[in-house]
């Protein structure tokens, strides 16, 4: 087994189907499918029960610890058991990695053989299906788990582990403005808030059946990253040092997370004196309308910073001054994808030139879905301090241009 499938919905995790499909109602211990437990953050880091949204139904308490996750004797503990035992079994060598995906998918949406034909994530990008280049492109349906080295009958286990985390990250357009008076995007955005506690949560029982020193990788695009940085942020600010031990890289796609709250995420890593840093690799283009025009003006304005760091980067003079190590790979600048030739035999781009607006270039490009490959894979040459040593000819260019170029830098 190489791929296990959750979807987050309502502050509730589900078990799906082989191929992802939703199953409505409540889990059902047979068929690891249905709706277990709703979790939500605790009121106080120092502990205590978490109390519930109103309207989001009723949370049976006995099945929470004092820090607000699962018992196991919870319908959740039972589906991550079922699902991650098996695979340890025989879990080799090759990477452990969350993928996340980003804006307008829906969980429920029924799956079906063309992954152009639903908006179901597992079906539209966490498949094992390839297709002829182009309609990928088009479509935006480029297979995560295939590009990252991941095969379907993987039974040795040696590629590793793909964990497939789909989230609701498509409201409606009227009931958004309808129920919240918010628009659309930022209602998404919004929704990242409940499922980065559930993908916490996933992390939790990760942590407690995955072999000690197993570290996890995170991949994610675009509305994705706000769901992965809210999470490590959480992890943070409750204390949870084992959990946060336990990831090692994280590779951000496009980024529509605000600057700012990336920059409060690394402030409360570095508060809490992790021994070992995170490695963050967030891939940039200056070139991406769709962040420059969408992110950056229909989401929630957070302390006055509209700059996201899909587009700017990080956006300070020295990023590892905040602790952990930060790196922004601007895969639309001439100086990166030189060395990135030169050095790795690599070609990234970040524009698509048949294209108007194509956020997903990141990964339906195979030259800069080989790059997160080799991130992940090929360890010991994408090691973030010895990238940067040596000589200007030498050191990886990380640094973000301030102005877009149709030139690149």
């Amino acid at each position: 087994m190489s791929i296990i499938r959750l979807s987050a919905l309502k502050q509730a995790i589900h078990g799906v189907r082989s191929d992802g499909a939703f199953v409505h109602g409540p889990y059902q211990r047979s068929s690891r499918t249905g709706q277990t437990e709703r979790y939500r953050e605790p009121d106080s880091p120092a502990g205590g029960l978490p109390t519930v949204h109103p309207g989001s139904g009723p949370l049976d308490w006995r099945e929470l610890d004092r820090r607000g996750f699962p018992r196991d004797t919870s319908d959740l503990y039972h589906l991550m058991d079922s699902l991650v035992r098996p695979a340890v079994q025989s879990l080799g060598d090759g990477p452990v990695v969350i993928m996340v995906h980003g804006f307008l998918f829906d969980p429920r949406d029924s799956v079906s053989p063309d992954p152009a034909d639903s908006d179901n994530p597992h079906a539209r990008l966490y498949h094992f299906k390839e297709s002829d280049l182009q309609d990928e492109i088009r479509d935006h349906t480029t297979s995560w788990p295939l590009g990252l080295g991941f095969q379907a009958d993987d039974n040795d286990g040696g590629d590793g582990l793909a964990v497939a985390f789909g989230w609701h990250s498509r409201p409606g357009i009227a009931a958004s403005l309808i129920s919240t008076g918010k628009n659309f995007y930022a209602r998404a955005y919004d929704n990242a808030e409940p499922a980065a506690w559930n993908l916490l949560t996933v992390l939790h029982l990760l942590d407690l059946f995955l072999p000690a020193g197993k570290k996890i990788d995170i991949l994610c695009h675009s509305l994705g990253s706000r769901v992965v940085v809210r999470m490590i942020a959480l992890a943070a600010k409750h204390g949870r040092l084992d959990l946060l031990a336990r990831l090692d890289r994280v590779v951000t796609l496009g980024g529509s997370e605000y600057v700012v709250e990336a920059r409060l995420m690394l402030r409360r890593l570095h508060g809490v004196e992790m021994g070992e840093a995170l490695s963050f690799y967030n891939v940039v283009s200056r070139e991406n309308d769709v962040l420059d025009k969408l992110a950056e003006n229909f989401g929630p304005i957070t302390f006055g910073n509209s700059n996201v760091i899909g587009h700017n980067g990080l956006d300070v003079e020295n990023p590892d001054s905040l602790g952990p190590t930060w790196l922004d790979l601007q895969i639309d600048g001439v100086k990166l994808q030189r060395w990135m030739k030169d050095k790795r035999g690599l070609t990234v781009t970040g524009d698509n030139p048949a294209a108007v607006w194509d956020h997903w270039y990141y990964y339906t490009d195979p030259g800069n879905m080989a790059l997160y490959r080799a991130i992940l894979r090929d360890r010991a040459q994408w090691v973030i301090p010895e990238l940067r040593q040596g000589g200007e000819a030498d050191r990886i260019p990380d640094k973000v241009a301030r102005r877009r170029s149709i030139f690149g830098d």
